[in-house]
């Protein structure tokens, strides 16, 4: 089992595209094949930015019910952390720096991102910073060197 900790937009793509590859993350998870490592600050992101009226105007399945379902599910069947402290760590976008500290509490493998902020990391504290497309590789078992050995972090 993989324990992920993605931003908020790998979790809204995942939403409102199941089939692409932020879907397949939120998939992983609903199979119990991948823990979802989240905080509070976290999934009321997800629920604000779902509820964007330019979201509900363009999927119509995006209604106040499944946000709210979806947000209970995250916040029931994920691995929940409360992040007690944010360390300044993203110049050009400090709203990132909670899936930062998450992760770290959280002891996440993986931060998965659809930010290129967060991307040009590469890595936090020895966690990879990864997109949803690599992800989605490595589910499906299609990564050739492990990125423990790329990142210097053993599982």
């Amino acid at each position: 089992m993989y324990y992920v900790t993605p931003d908020v937009q790998a979790l809204v793509q995942g939403a409102i595209a199941p089939k692409g590859a932020a879907g397949a993350l939120i998939a992983s998870w609903e199979r119990r094949e991948t823990a979802l490592v989240l905080c509070e600050e976290i999934v009321a992101e997800y629920e604000a930015v779902l509820s964007r009226p330019h979201i509900a105007n363009k999927f119509a399945y995006i209604s106040p019910a499944t946000i709210s379902a979806s947000a209970a599910a995250l916040r029931e069947q994920s691995i929940f952390v409360t992040v007690k402290e944010v360390p300044r760590v993203v110049p050009d976008d400090p709203d990132d720096d909670v899936v930062l500290a998450c992760a770290v509490v959280g002891h996440a493998e993986y931060i998965v991102s659809r930010d290129n902020h967060l991307l040009k990391m590469g890595a936090y504290q020895g966690i990879p910073i990864i997109s949803a497309e690599s992800l989605a590789r490595i589910l499906r078992g299609q990564v050739s060197e492990p990125l423990e050995l790329v990142y210097g972090r053993p599982r």
